[in-house]
Formats: structure tokens, C-alpha cells, sequence
């Protein structure tokens, strides 16, 4: 049985996978809800964010670097009524080392997100899926040396 807290990725990547499936990151929908003046719309897409997993999973912008992953996270649906929803289906289908790739992946790309909304800078996504590979790969790297000593 898969449990965040004991998954082999960051501890920053497993607090955003907690953090998106209670719906408590700062989205814009989220936001809204609280009376902070702000766009609906998400600044990458243009389309309405009403979702917390709009910008991790359903946005344009996120269904381009999922296009370019692997497998069984490539050819699944976009649609997710909400990103706990979208987790259960997925711990569902994928296997353990899929699933570290799947939650090392929204998180890099709501860091691109806000750089674009805030710095006007976009990341194209084989740089953002290159990056959540590398932070992977490193962090598996250091946590295997770490216990190995």
C-alpha cells in the first residue's frame, strides 16, 4: 500500500501532494474563495482555474509536459473532478516508482506557474519533465548513499 509519507521523493514534493489533495495550495480558485482580489483565470491558459488540480494536471500548459512522460501517466484523462480524486485513480493503475515520478511532476511544474505569472518567464515543458527527473533521480541518488553509510 502506497503511503506519501514514506514515498521515495522530497519531503517538499510529498507536503505539495498532501497539500493539493486537502486543497490548501493558493490557487486561484482558493484565493477567490477567501475574498482576494484576483483573475479566475489562470495566466498560462486563459481558461478559468476552478480546480486545485487545474495547474498540476488539466491546464494546456500541464497536459503538454504530461504528453512528453511515461507510460500509464501519459495516456491518462485530464479530467479529475479533484487532484484526492485524481490520486486515488492513479495510485490505483501505477506502480510505486511511477507513482514518485507522478508526485515529483506537479510540483515542478506549480513552480513554473508562478515564475510565469510573476516574472513573465515561461519553462518549456521538456525542461520542466527533465528537471522533475533530475530532482528524482538526485534525491534517490543521496537518500540510497546516506543509508548505505
Amino acid at each position: 500500500m502506497w503511503n506519501l509519507w514514506t514515498s521515495n521523493t522530497p519531503p517538499k514534493v510529498q507536503n505539495f501532494i498532501w497539500r493539493a489533495c486537502s486543497d490548501i495550495l493558493p490557487t486561484r480558485a482558493n484565493l477567490l474563495s477567501r475574498k482576494v482580489q484576483i483573475d479566475s483565470k489562470c495566466t498560462l491558459s486563459g481558461q478559468c482555474d476552478k480546480t486545485t488540480s487545474h495547474i498540476p494536471w488539466e491546464c494546456p500548459f500541464a497536459c503538454n509536459v504530461w504528453a512528453l512522460a511515461w507510460g500509464k501517466l501519459q495516456k491518462s484523462s485530464s479530467a479529475a473532478p479533484s487532484f484526492y480524486s485524481l490520486t486515488q485513480t492513479l495510485l490505483e493503475r501505477l506502480s510505486e516508482g511511477v507513482l514518485e515520478r507522478w508526485e515529483i511532476t506537479p510540483w515542478s511544474l506549480w513552480n513554473p506557474s508562478n515564475r510565469f505569472h510573476f516574472e513573465h518567464f515561461q519553462t518549456i515543458p521538456d525542461a520542466i519533465l527533465r528537471a522533475a527527473t533530475s530532482l528524482l533521480e538526485e534525491y534517490q541518488r543521496l537518500a540510497i548513499a546516506h543509508i548505505a553509510h
